[in-house]
């Protein structure tokens, strides 16, 4: 009874039509999961990046809030690091970097062509109080100068003192 039963199991070929649908079916589903996986670690990649952005920019902001309120003559040194793909602006608003010092109390960073604006208390600058003040991905050390410029507005000038 074992020995026909085997040879009809092997004889028989009634799912062998099948077999390829399921492949493709198979396949499909497998590709879909793969798509919405690839698309949620992309999507929880964006928002570590956004939130190590912001973390940098809090700690800028934290002392820059401090150092204007205090006047002139305060200074510090900073050891950030800038996520990757990622710029911070000090002192500007997109595509209005040139009309410095009118926004001088903005700031944003651009990750992968995205960018998120904010105000802040403290009035940027560079270190020589012409422009806004750039930082591009990677470890930086900063020095954080309260100024009072001609006008006698407290800026903070930002120099990096890793390049």
């Amino acid at each position: 009874m074992t020995g026909s039963f085997l040879k009809e199991l092997i004889d028989n070929e009634r799912a062998a039509d099948a077999l390829p649908m399921r492949m493709v079916a198979a396949v499909v589903v497998i590709g879909a999961l793969m798509l919405l996986l690839s698309t949620g670690i992309h999507s929880l990649l964006e928002k570590e990046e956004n939130y190590a952005a912001r973390a940098v920019i809090s700690e800028i902001e934290a002392h820059a809030e401090q150092m204007s309120s205090k006047g002139a003559g305060s200074n510090i040194t900073l050891d950030i690091d800038v996520p990757s793909n990622t710029e911070l602006i000090l002192g500007a608003i997109p595509d209005r970097e040139t009309e410095w010092p009118s926004d001088a109390r903005n700031y944003y960073f651009e990750i992968n062509g995205k960018q998120t604006i904010g105000e802040s208390a403290a009035y940027y600058s560079n270190s020589t109080l012409d422009g806004c003040f750039i930082l591009s991905s990677g470890p930086h050390v900063i020095t954080m100068e309260s100024v009072r410029d001609q006008n006698g507005k407290i800026f903070i000038a930002l120099s990096d003192k890793s390049q």
